[in-house]
């Protein structure tokens, strides 16, 4: 590195590591949202234990030896209840309430369909999960009697059934999977954006409302020099901002239950290294466009205008990503963002390297890296200017 390059950088290291802003923005996006994506796992994890039955109330119980019995079988708890006209709740406990006719027995007996009724509490994911296994075991004890009823007037059960109808999944990931997967990738490209933030509107905005930036360029260096030292400074804080919280999120995710996880992590020591090369180019691409942004604010609050701006695009192609993935076209994943959320996604959760798109993540970061500085470096020696610094 020139050695003027080089002054340049640790010159600017000292000054934003005395900079509270850029502290706290890396310690709260690297502490803060493995803490939230903890509390939203947990939330959406099913609380439901293996060992716990769940427990159905029957009112007319006694009408129905069967019916018990084959719901115990099915691996619920069975209690007695009483039941006197619309039910305004469960039975303490109960995960749904049947109701049963006093006639139920007499009807079973004598062919005829009996009508019973189901209810459940619906107010949470997990009642109504199981209320919907309650109302399945009812429906398959419902199949079982018309079985016997066909077998013991000679007709075939095939014929109450003749589809039997099986479902796999064949697809990469469910829904869900590929959302929460997705957001965790977000987070990982939204970190050097979100970091070095403060870092690169000091650097240029902040020293040119504080007049400084004239006084730098008049020393014998050149414009290129000084973009250099600076873009290294950015680009260094978005990258230890980015790999921290790459760390912390690996390390928290590994840490969580695997039944709170909504997907599976498979990270290799040769993904992980091609996961931080391609974090390095992300990083480098990001610092050179947050200097461009910066260098054409004549003030640290017109600055911060700017770059709440340039914000929101990598946000809205993380949620187009996320939300609209299968509507996109597939050359939108060889774009920037898009090819780094879908190259990092198959890195950590299918453990294969998809190199098409890893190059493009890397090429893309390497070009607007390029391209931003060569701006930054001509918007920094023009008259204009610095006839405003």
């Amino acid at each position: 590195m020139n050695r003027a390059i080089f002054t340049i950088y640790r010159k600017e290291m000292k000054d934003m590591l005395r900079d509270k802003r850029a502290l706290i923005a890396i310690v709260s996006y690297v502490f803060g949202f493995p803490l939230l994506f903890a509390f939203l796992f947990y939330l959406m994890a099913d609380d439901r234990a293996a060992d716990v039955k769940s427990l159905v109330a029957i009112d007319g119980m006694s009408e129905a030896p069967g019916l018990v019995a084959f719901l115990e079988r099915e691996g619920f708890q069975v209690n007695e209840a009483e039941a006197e006209g619309v039910p305004t709740g469960l039975p303490a406990g109960a995960d749904a309430l049947i109701v049963l006719p006093d006639d139920y027995a007499e009807r079973l007996k004598n062919g005829q369909s009996a009508r019973v009724w189901l209810y459940v509490d619906e107010t949470s994911k997990t009642t109504s999960e199981r209320g919907s296994k309650v109302g399945a075991a009812l429906m398959a004890y419902n199949q079982q009697v018309a079985g016997v009823r066909l077998i013991t007037r000679g007709i075939p059960t095939g014929l109450m059934s003749p589809l039997q109808v099986q479902t796999a999944d064949i697809s990469k990931a469910s829904f869900l999977n590929k959302v929460m997967g997705n957001m965790v990738m977000l987070l990982f490209t939204l970190a050097p954006f979100v970091v070095g933030l403060s870092v690169a509107l000091d650097a240029l905005a902040g020293e040119r409302e504080r007049q400084s930036l004239a006084s730098l360029m008049a020393l014998p260096i050149s414009g290129g020099t000084v973009t250099l030292g600076k873009w290294a400074m950015v680009a260094s804080f978005g990258l230890i901002g980015s790999l921290a919280t790459m760390t912390v999120n690996l390390i928290a995710l590994n840490l969580i239950p695997a039944d709170m996880l909504p997907f599976a992590l498979k990270v290799t020591a040769p993904g992980l290294m091609l996961a931080i090369f391609q974090m390095i180019t992300l990083c480098m691409f990001v610092a050179s466009l947050q200097l461009v942004v910066s260098i054409h604010a004549k003030s640290f609050k017109e600055g911060q205008t700017y770059m709440s701006m340039m914000m929101m695009v990598p946000a809205v192609v993380g949620y187009a990503k996320i939300y609209g993935d299968s509507k996109l076209p597939e050359f939108v994943n060889y774009l920037p963002i898009f090819s780094d959320m879908e190259s990092l996604g198959s890195i950590f959760f299918s453990g294969v390297v998809d190199i098409e798109l890893t190059l493009s993540a890397i090429i893309a970061g390497l070009v607007g890296t390029a391209l931003c500085l060569t701006l930054t470096v001509k918007r920094l020696t023009s008259e204009h200017m610095l006839a405003d610094a």
